[in-house]
């Protein structure tokens, strides 16, 4: 139980307090007069006494963080004050402990710059006195949590179960607890624990969310449609709720759901973005943009959903939601820089897009952008000259950035300037020491050039400095397969890469190539189909997807493999072609 503290009458220990302030005024008056003898406070005066500086201090402190720059507190000051309230505290725990006195302990050091670790030893000092206390339990738990240590919080609620098995709110919490540590079935059977008439909309939600991890929409759809409606304003439900209709394909019944979360005035623009999506899916664009036009006027609402327009590909929808942001009179830079992109990529007309690019101003941020999309489509318009000078003035403007360098060095390459691409990268390194962007393409220039001992050592450099940088890993490793060494090296490397950056196909086709190598063909196969899933239009990915195929016998997909290689300009095709004669 919590301790409640009897302060009993005031007046007199007050009276105590004010006449020891004054003897001194009272001795100036009378030299003569005997000073009495301050009597020692009793046991509970002593407790009432710790209890209000302890309170007293802690407001000190509070009004002090409210009032933030215009506090008169001094650091210094305020370091005493804490030092007192804590002090006052620590007597309090020694001779009346509760187990609410130890959570405002607990919570008095919780932000301490060192960490989390006062914080903890104070409740498990409090779970020595009191171990089934679940409030010290949870926050001990939680301070573990704050740590990214859920397995050791998962062990202390766990433990704490085993003795109040009946405890159904710290079952909800280990729950939780689980699902954040990733094991969604564990978190599920400690939830189905609960008994179904005791099961509160926190838990139903929690159950909803494992059982959609583990695949199971039917029953997270019925767990997250009860938690929605025993509580009506419990908005992640409902958001988890259309989600699992999405990822079952009931785009209907999604959509219908976030209606409902619109319909009750929520500000949850996710929900708007959610709607537009939907409907483009659909093939509604017209109801998408009905959605956006209604939507808030925020520059990032409208940015989002134009680009969802775009990416679906419907250009003319996404630039009227554009139109959005000129209604406020000042036209931000994305608006010009989104004109640009609907007006070549949908419209076709790269003129018009590069006057929208001239309109950004050179003190904007996105000015480096424009300046970069400029270059690019002055060089797929043929006007090679001019995309250098832009190129070049971005350079000159920003020479601190990457891009550039990369950008003015891939337009050399481009025009067969092989050495003017390498100065150029040489030149950026000279300024930008180390950086691994610069030296992973100088290192592909050199693998072109047949320098590939070159790029190899350059790609070891980078590793020792930025050993998670995911292209140099995946350089190294895929070298090391093409020269047939160091192979179990090399498939660490390139699965190391792939867990860094998981999407990228030209990785998985690095870990396809290697376990190839190794005579792993089940493993090349699997992620060389990866690989052309996600790049299905780069030669030498499909040119390996047919010796994957023919080393296992698949004749169809090996011609599959080499006749899309030699279809997207492979740079050897006559040895294709002969594979391809071979099978």
């Amino acid at each position: 139980m919590t301790r409640t503290y009897r302060l009993g009458p005031l007046l007199p220990l007050l009276l105590l307090i004010l006449s020891l302030a004054g003897l001194s005024a009272c001795a100036a008056k009378s030299e003569q007069m005997p000073l009495p003898k301050a009597r020692a406070l009793t046991p509970e005066a002593r407790l009432n006494y710790d209890f209000l500086v302890y309170q007293d201090q802690l407001q000190r402190l509070q009004r002090h963080m409210a009032e933030g720059g215009r506090s008169p507190l001094t650091d210094t000051e305020v370091a005493e004050i804490a030092a007192r309230a804590e002090a006052a505290l620590d007597r309090l725990l020694v001779e009346a402990p509760t187990p609410q006195l130890y959570l405002e302990k607990a919570g008095f050091t919780w932000n301490d710059p060192e960490g989390t670790a006062r914080s903890r030893q104070t409740l498990k000092d409090g779970l020595e006195k009191f171990p089934d206390d679940q409030l010290l339990t949870v926050y001990l738990a939680n301070t573990y949590v704050m740590d990214d240590r859920v397995n050791e919080a998962v062990d202390v609620m766990e433990d704490y179960l085993s003795r109040k098995p009946d405890d159904h709110q710290a079952r909800e919490r280990l729950g939780q607890l689980l699902l954040d540590a990733g094991r969604e079935a564990q978190a599920l059977d400690a939830l189905k624990k609960i008994p179904a008439d005791q099961r509160s909309p926190d838990t139903l939600f929690a159950m909803g969310r494992a059982q959609g991890a583990l695949g199971m929409r039917k029953a997270a759809i019925a767990s997250l449609t009860k938690a929605a409606a025993m509580d009506e304003t419990f908005t992640e439900a409902l958001v988890e709720l259309a989600y699992q209709y999405e990822l079952a394909k009931d785009f209907v019944s999604a959509e219908k759901t976030y209606v409902r979360i619109l319909e009750r005035g929520e500000q949850y623009p996710e929900a708007r973005l959610r709607i537009i999506g939907l409907n483009l899916k659909l093939n509604n664009p017209a109801r998408a943009l009905a959605v956006t036009l209604d939507g808030p006027r925020s520059k990032s609402f409208i940015l989002d959903a134009v680009l969802m327009f775009i990416n679906d590909g419907f250009f003319a929808q996404g630039s009227t939601a554009l139109d959005m942001l000129t209604s406020e009179g000042e036209v931000p830079a994305e608006y010009y820089f989104y004109k640009a992109v609907i007006a070549n990529d949908g419209e076709g007309d790269p003129a018009k897009a590069l006057s929208f690019l001239g309109k950004v101003n050179p003190d904007d941020r996105l000015y480096p952008h424009a300046l970069r999309f400029k270059a690019q489509m002055q060089n797929a318009m043929g006007k090679e000259d001019e995309a250098l000078a832009t190129a070049r003035k971005g350079k000159a403007a920003f020479p601190d950035l990457t891009i550039f360098y990369i950008l003015e060095s891939a337009l050399l390459k481009g025009g067969g300037d092989t050495d003017g691409a390498e100065q150029v990268l040489r030149q950026g390194l000279d300024r930008l020491k180390g950086d691994p962007d610069l030296s992973y393409e100088l290192a592909m220039l050199y693998d072109v050039r047949g320098r590939r001992d070159d790029g190899l050592a350059l790609m070891e450099g980078v590793l020792r400095e930025h050993p998670d940088n995911s292209n140099a890993l995946n350089f190294v490793g895929y070298t090391l397969a093409e020269e047939g060494r160091e192979l179990e090296r090399a498939l660490v490397l390139v699965e190391k890469a792939s867990l860094l950056d998981p999407e990228n196909g030209y990785i998985l086709d690095s870990v396809a190539w290697v376990h190839f190598k190794l005579g792993n063909h089940a493993k090349a196969w699997e992620n060389i189909g990866y690989a052309v899933d996600i790049v299905d239009s780069d030669p030498v990915i499909w040119e390996h997807y047919g010796d994957i195929a023919r080393a296992m016998g698949k004749k169809a997909e090996a011609r599959k493999g080499y006749r899309n290689a030699i279809r997207l300009g492979s740079p050897h095709p006559d040895a294709v072609r002969k594979k391809l004669q071979g099978l």
